[in-house]
């Protein structure tokens, strides 16, 4: 029994990283970034009481749900990366940790935005902000304030400088 756990969690564990979180990525990330499992847990319970809401799964047929995952992120990216480097300084960069997706995005003025997949997270030394894809687009495009995003524990920055950077880009929308 224990040599098939074994093999089971093993042949899980390889598969590729891409994006959307899974149980063991969840793991692994909340045991190198407790905060994140604070905002994922907060996520789950703002989804409860009706503060935020998932985004909507609309792919097209037969596209795998990580690439629209994938392709969603980017465009919310997109829309924000104007407001984002706007507020950075040049070879100043700002990233975002989605603690769900177990993905980042990055922003700056050279690069734009860019997708960080799980498997790249470890060549981040820090994260400007930690949320989730949920979160991230109620304040964006949904009406939640930056404050009340704090408040509820929906988002975490261990930066006093870079939280006023982020309520600007948040104010600015």
């Amino acid at each position: 029994m224990r040599i098939l756990f074994v093999s089971l969690f093993l042949l899980i564990g390889s598969l590729p990283a891409q994006a959307c979180g899974n149980p063991l990525l969840w793991a692994m990330l909340f045991k190198k970034v407790p905060e994140a499992k604070m905002v994922f847990e907060a996520e789950l319970a703002a989804r409860a009481d009706g503060l935020i809401t998932a985004r909507v799964y609309d792919a097209k047929p037969g596209q795998p749900y990580h690439q629209w995952s994938r392709a969603w992120l980017l465009d919310l990216g997109a829309e924000m990366q104007t407001t984002v480097t706007g507020m950075l300084a040049p070879g100043e960069d700002l990233t975002i940790l989605l603690a769900d997706e177990v993905a980042a995005l990055r922003f700056s003025h050279e690069a734009g935005v860019e997708f960080v997949p799980a498997a790249g997270l470890r060549a981040i030394e820090r994260y400007d902000l930690i949320t989730s894809i949920n979160a991230l687009k109620s304040v964006w495009r949904d009406g939640l304030s930056y404050s009340e995003m704090l408040e509820q524990d929906l988002a975490w920055s261990a930066d006093g400088g870079e939280e006023v950077t982020l309520a600007g880009v948040f104010a600015a929308n």
